[in-house]
């Protein structure tokens, strides 16, 4: 089997598990990390990191951002995407072709950060295989709905994407989180440095983009995918996540939860985000993703609209929506929570009382020769939508926007 295809074929396998440990899943009460993770910080925040934050709106990635708006003004945004259409493994060199400035980056941004520990990063990776399926499914249904509660990070989404169908960013977002993995994806048959270097690549595009053919509003918005959304972003994908995976059966010891936090603060290094915005305990971090929801967590009409399109198209793939949107949406509001739940306006309904109890009837149902009705229905729609957010099953090309939403 191909690195190729070894590597969609975890990811698949990942996410069809993970649908099924949702399933899985009996009531329990939600442990005492993801209590505090769940608890709302109110309107004070400490006046120096308020600041701090505040800076981070006004920074992106600038000697990325540089060489793609060089690319651009050149004409070279095609050409550059059909270069590097083939490459994705780390043993790879940069393809050639490439203008200067580009090439140059992204020789500079394919190696860990000079503050990695080997043996941090060994036992952190080990936990992400163990719990491949757990992560991979709440990537999914929770980490990408929950994203859109972020004003500025989702103006940017809906100028490149347009207003409904993120299907695109459901499957790249999916090959970031599936390429991290394998046993090793920093090895030579990994794929982690290339993929981190072509997110950043495509970044510095929806920026140069949005200043060029949408209406960004700087004062309003700060940069366009600036520092301060990408640590939204990572606040999700490592803290946020971690003490979400209770939900499906995955309780986390301290030494897990920092180890795993490790994995992400070297995933942020690669994406280009600054040492010291990624805070070095699980603790801190979860410090700062409060700060954050305080000050910049908003849920707007538009974006509770695209979330609920969402949850519909990809319920919709799996049969008519009077009977796949209801617990597809059940299944969104058990992950995310009620209350971003409520804020996003997803509706309630008896489905919320099966997905927690869905575990004992799923494993009770296989002894007993046969399964239960909810427990299959979800299943099957579960294992669709991710199906589906996986780009139909096939590996995501992670290639630059070229236009805008609107443009194309």
């Amino acid at each position: 089997m191909s690195d190729h295809m070894s590597r969609r074929h975890v990811l698949g396998a990942a996410a069809a598990a993970g649908a099924v440990a949702l399933l899985a899943t009996n009531e329990a009460s939600a442990s005492p990390r993801a209590v505090a993770a769940a608890q709302r910080p109110g309107t004070a925040v400490d006046p120096k990191e308020k600041e701090y934050l505040e800076q981070l709106t006004l920074l992106a990635d600038p000697v990325c951002d540089e060489a793609v708006a060089d690319l651009f003004q050149h004409g070279q945004g095609a050409a550059v995407n059909e270069a590097m259409r083939g490459w994705s493994a780390n043993s790879q060199p940069v393809p050639d072709g490439l203008p200067a400035k580009l090439r140059d980056f992204l020789e500079s941004a394919r190696r860990l950060p000079s503050w990695a520990d080997p043996a941090a990063l060994a036992r952190g990776q080990r936990f992400v295989l163990a719990h491949a399926q757990q992560i991979s499914f709440s990537a999914v249904l929770d980490v990408t709905p929950v994203r859109m509660k972020y004003p500025a990070e989702a103006e940017a989404i809906f100028g490149i994407e347009g207003p409904h169908d993120n299907k695109q960013g459901f499957a790249k977002a999916l090959r970031g989180v599936g390429d991290t993995l394998v046993k090793d994806p920093y090895g030579p048959t990994g794929s982690v440095f290339v993929t981190m270097a072509r997110i950043r690549v495509a970044h510095s595009a929806v920026r140069h983009l949005l200043r060029t053919e949408g209406n960004w509003d700087p004062a309003k918005w700060g940069a366009p995918l600036s520092q301060l959304d990408m640590l939204a972003e990572w606040n999700l994908f490592s803290s946020y996540l971690a003490d979400h995976l209770y939900k499906l059966g995955v309780h986390l010891t301290e030494q897990e939860a920092a180890d795993y936090l490790y994995v992400w603060r070297v995933f942020g290094a690669l994406l280009g985000m600054p040492d010291d915005s990624m805070p070095e305990t699980v603790g801190a971090a979860r410090t700062r993703a409060a700060a954050v929801d305080a000050l910049y967590a908003r849920v707007t009409p538009r974006s509770a609209t695209y979330v609920k399109a969402t949850i519909e198209y990809f319920a919709s793939l799996a049969g008519p929506k009077e009977a796949t949107v209801p617990p597809a949406t059940a299944l969104v509001r058990y992950m995310i929570g009620e209350t971003d739940a409520d804020a996003f306006g997803l509706a309630r309904s008896s489905w919320d009382a099966v997905v927690p109890l869905a575990v004992k009837g799923f494993f009770t149902g296989t002894q007993a020769g046969g399964l239960p009705t909810p427990s299959a229905t979800m299943t099957r729609i579960a294992t669709e939508m991710v199906s589906r957010a996986m780009n139909d099953g096939k590996k995501a090309d992670l290639t630059m926007p070229l236009h805008l939403y609107g443009h194309q």
